[in-house]
């Protein structure tokens, strides 16, 4: 068996992403969401939901979790400067990706088939 200390460790090993860092990034996006919708729901949201109203309030939780992923990427991004060698591209890519483009992009799809249904006249 062998036993690599922290120092002896390859590189491309140090810098992945375990997976209770990736769970851990979730389950903190995953807050921001709940919060942001319930900041929406006992705040703004109206006594009956229409479909205006439930477009921002699916706009809440997004942006709690784009939120989120900006966050953890901004704090991989200054990790990196001070030592490149703790987080790859890979890293910084996933977390960019995953968490903040993502949650982006199916934002931008929720609002396109809200005005596409407006047009129809559903």
């Amino acid at each position: 068996m062998v036993s690599y200390t922290a120092a002896a460790m390859p590189a491309a090993t140090a810098a992945r992403l375990r997976p209770t860092a990736i769970l851990l990034r979730f389950v903190s996006c995953g807050l921001l969401s709940i919060a942001g919708g319930l900041t929406w729901k006992f705040t703004l949201a109206p006594h009956r939901v229409g479909v205006a109203s439930a477009l921002l309030g699916i706009l809440f939780l997004l942006s709690g979790f784009i939120a989120g992923g900006v966050g953890w990427y901004v704090r991989d991004a200054r990790l990196r400067l001070r030592s490149p060698d703790l987080v790859n591209d890979e890293r910084l890519i996933f977390s960019f990706v995953v968490f903040a483009v993502m949650p982006f992009l199916a934002l931008v799809l929720v609002g396109l088939v809200y005005l596409l249904a407006l047009l129809i006249g559903s």
